[in-house]
């Protein structure tokens, strides 16, 4: 038994030696010695990172992204803003992502992404979208804080 415990914790030594060679791997049973400033889960490459449960799409944080259109406004920064949806349909109509900081939308292809009423304003708060109607509570946004 001894000898058992003695090789299996001389395994976990190894691999943790032999990983701190390399990158540092984001660990789900907990993680220790994290530098703020160098580590974070996300991406560098400009993609937005989606999220799954029971491998089926749930969520999704923007990249730096600009919708070219958005209820006839152009050119809508959506920086950060969060999608949250019970399957992917949402993505598959214009604009193909969220309206404001966090946008609480009702699955499926039809009627779910309703524009209709959206202000550039509508950004610092919360959009719902369903049923071909849409809402939004939160701050009126202003450039340069007017």
């Amino acid at each position: 038994m001894k000898n058992a415990i003695f090789l299996g914790a001389l395994a976990i030594v190894a691999s943790t030696s032999l990983r701190a060679q390399g990158p540092v791997d984001w660990n789900t049973a907990g993680n220790f010695s994290l530098n703020p400033l160098s580590s974070f889960l996300g991406t560098t490459d400009g993609v937005p990172i989606n999220f799954r449960t029971d491998n089926l799409f749930r969520a999704r944080i923007n990249e730096r992204v600009t919708y070219s259109s958005l209820n006839t406004f152009p050119n809508i920064p959506a920086d950060g803003f969060t999608l949250i949806t019970p399957d992917m349909g949402f993505l598959n109509q214009p604009p193909s992502g969220p309206f404001s900081r966090l946008h609480l939308a009702e699955g499926g292809e039809d009627g779910n992404a309703e524009q209709w009423g959206y202000r550039p304003w509508q950004r610092n708060g919360v959009t719902f979208t369903g049923n071909t109607d849409q809402g939004y509570i939160g701050q009126k946004f202003r450039e340069g804080g007017e």
